[in-house]
This record gives C-alpha cells, structure tokens and sequence, in this order.
C-alpha cells in the first residue's frame, strides 16, 4: 500500500496560510494533502507528476458564476479554472433556490455557495 495517490514534485509552491513560497513537494491521500517537505520519496506514491515549471497553490475563489442545471457544469470548470469554490451570482432566485440546494449546491464538490 502505498503512503500517497499523487506525488507532485518540483513545483513552487505558495501558501501564505503556511508562509510557504518556494519549491515543495506536495503528497495527496484520498484528495487530500498530506505531506508538504523539500523532497518527498517517489517510491511511496502511486503517481508522480514532475511539475517543475508550475505553480502549486491552495484552491482558488471564484467570486462571480452562474452555475445551474444545464449550463456551467461545476466540477469540470473547477478543475479548468484552479479553484475549490464558486459563488454562484444570482442564478437562482426564489422560485427555484430550493432545488437549486439540493441539486447542485448539496451534491457537488467542489464546492458552490449562493449569493
């Protein structure tokens, strides 16, 4: 069994919650980070990514989207776009907030607030 899913090697990494900015390796477990070091062993991972020319950074905000059933699908312009969470601006209103929360605020991952 092996200790990591995902290896990413090499990249510059830039967590100013951690006041990390430099070059890092960074192992995932179940989409999760779990270890952050200068050098961590290949051999203990699944998948190893050199990445050496990107940049390695906590999920990004996306402050204006318009996300609902049939039009921007959230999971796919997440992974697009960097970010972890999207705040959905107005696309539901009243009549149709309810199954706008259950169909796609509830399910959905990443994550997706209305405003």
């Amino acid at each position: 069994m092996s200790t990591y899913d995902l290896l990413l090697t090499g990249g510059h990494l830039i967590d100013p919650s951690q006041k990390i900015n430099g070059k890092n390796d960074v192992g995932f477990k179940d989409e999760r980070v779990v270890e952050v070091s200068g050098k961590l062993d290949h051999a203990l991972a699944e998948k190893v990514y050199t990445i050496s020319d990107k940049i390695i950074t906590p999920g990004l905000v996306d402050l204006h989207t318009h996300i609902y059933w049939g039009g921007i699908e959230p999971k796919d312009y997440a992974r697009r776009c960097g970010t972890n969470t999207t705040l959905d601006a107005g696309t539901a209103g009243a009549g149709n907030f309810a199954g706008f929360r259950e169909h796609i605020i509830k399910p959905t991952r990443p994550r997706v607030l209305a405003c």
